[in-house]
């Protein structure tokens, strides 16, 4: 068995592979619907965070399973708030990867993000929102910027030194890269808004928004986290990555059920856009992508390592 180190994954993947590979898994979940098995995560709430369990396996034999800490205080303690790992076995049964997933996991969920975006952001949109600073954030910045041409990205924090920090360390992308003091405001400049946050109350407010935006939810993966307010899942066309998954884990979704809102309102799965049975009827329309990530995305891009290791 390979053990990878970060430096390992970022060496054999590149943003188009991944774009396409995950694409291309998707299309696949739609017209060969038990082609991935993929259960439902196992969380387990512990005092201060949650850990999970994530197995997928396909019809080729390739089985993986990723296991999570999620603690949202470890930055007071200097740590990342999320730690992951993943082991991947071929079909012969036999464990063939290792990784540490936390890169495995920050390419997976923004090239995914970036997938629904390109069906769903407007197609001349110039001006990006990123909300968060965390170890997520410079990865949905890099993603978001392979589906559209971006003139702006505003970045906003609680933290305006940890935003500082964010614009620091990203590459040139093209763009022009500015801090956002106020967020309302931010919000009202943006053509598309990506939130990647481990908030447990919202932070996104639908009054706020404007004709046309797309937004990207990637945080609120269990029922008592949220992003945005029942407004703004109110307001816009709402798609989602896997609909039983988000019936669950979906904690925007879930918190704006208890507001009147209701699942029949989803306008259609990631598996359903790539596949073009569903996406944006109006370019005056809010749309809105919420995502709680899937097992069957790290099963394909640890595939993609394995191809690319040896």
């Amino acid at each position: 068995m390979r053990i990878l180190t970060d430096n390992d994954i970022r060496k054999r993947l590149t943003w188009q592979e991944v774009l396409t590979a995950l694409e291309e898994a998707f299309k696949q979940k739609a017209y060969q619907k038990n082609f991935f098995k993929n259960p439902e995560r196992v969380p387990i709430s512990v005092p201060g965070g949650t850990y999970l369990t994530m197995p997928s396996a396909d019809e080729e034999g390739w089985f993986g399973v990723k296991q999570v800490s999620v603690l949202p205080d470890n930055p007071n303690r200097s740590l990342p708030s999320i730690h992951a790992w993943y082991t991947l076995f071929d079909p012969t049964g036999q464990p063939t990867l290792a990784c540490n997933a936390s890169l495995l996991t920050k390419f997976r969920t923004s090239a995914v993000s970036a997938v629904a975006a390109k069906y769903l952001a407007p197609q001349q949109a110039k001006t990006l929102l990123i909300i968060g600073t965390g170890a997520l954030a410079p990865w949905m910045v890099e993603a978001h910027a392979q589906v559209r041409d971006y003139e702006k990205i505003l970045i906003w924090g609680r933290s305006s030194a940890k935003a500082q920090r964010l614009r620091d360390s990203l590459p040139d992308i093209g763009a022009e890269l500015e801090l956002a003091s106020d967020l309302e405001t931010a919000v009202k400049q943006a053509d598309v808004i990506s939130v990647a946050t481990t908030s447990r109350q919202a932070i996104l407010k639908g009054s706020w928004l404007k004709p046309g935006q797309h937004i990207d939810l990637v945080g609120a993966f269990i029922p008592e986290m949220a992003e945005a307010d029942a407004e703004t899942i109110k307001r816009a066309d709402v798609f989602v990555d896997d609909l039983k998954a988000c019936e669950v884990e979906a904690g925007d979704l879930i918190q704006a059920e208890a507001q009147g809102w209701s699942w029949s309102m989803v306008y259609g799965s990631l598996a359903e856009l790539v596949t073009e049975q569903a996406g944006r009827q109006n370019p005056m329309r809010i749309t809105l992508f919420k995502s709680v990530g899937l097992a069957l995305e790290d099963l394909v891009v640890a595939k993609l390592l394995s191809a690319n290791s040896f």
